[in-house]
């Protein structure tokens, strides 16, 4: 299950460089106009690397945490697969981003963008909050999983990107903003008490 998410994870993350256009060549006929057209279109940059350092820090924590589980089950695989089905709109919600953030639609963007990274982390926490319940799937002996504190911060960083959705409403950039300091916090997440994983 573990390999066949990493395969999700590494197509989602390929799929966002699509994003990604060159200018066409009649809109960029010197070097300068080529110039001024790739830095017109830094709101495609921006969400590119949100997504991009949002996804990659979603596959850590999904690969720290199966560090830490040893077994599975249906309703855990079926949250596995919630996760896997959240992460692969990443590309569709980058683009909306980029494309209407200049815009008066930007509200609709912005929400939609920080509203399912904060799907994202409330499927996170209902894996974790599953899988160590009674020690349920965790690997033998567990004493040293830190189960309370990746739950506080899977719960702190879900609340936050629903915050991050509601201001987006009225400050787009904020709920940008918010989104890149919890792509920050939830890097930190660490999910064994004597060492890295």
């Amino acid at each position: 299950m573990e390999t066949f998410s990493d395969g999700v994870f590494a197509i989602d993350i390929t799929l966002l460089t699509f994003q990604l256009k060159s200018p066409s060549p009649g809109d960029a006929a010197s070097s300068y106009t080529l110039a001024m057209s790739l830095l017109h279109q830094w709101p495609s940059y921006i969400a590119y690397f949100v997504s991009f350092t949002t996804i990659f820090i979603i596959w850590l924590n999904h690969h720290r945490m199966y560090n830490v589980i040893q077994r599975s089950d249906v309703p855990f695989m079926f949250y596995n697969g919630l996760l896997l089905l959240l992460v692969s709109i990443v590309p569709f919600t980058t683009s909306l981003m980029a494309d209407y953030i200049n815009t008066p639609a930007h509200r609709i963007s912005s929400i939609l963008y920080m509203a399912l990274f904060s799907g994202i982390s409330w499927t996170l926490l209902r894996m974790w909050t599953y899988s160590t319940d009674n020690y349920r799937l965790l690997k033998r002996p567990a004493a040293d999983v830190l189960v309370d504190s990746v739950r506080t911060n899977l719960i702190i960083s879900t609340s936050v990107y629903a915050l991050a959705a509601v201001l987006s409403f009225f400050v787009p950039f904020l709920g940008i903003l918010t989104g890149l300091v919890m792509v920050f916090h939830l890097s930190r997440l660490k999910f064994h008490r004597d060492k890295v994983v």
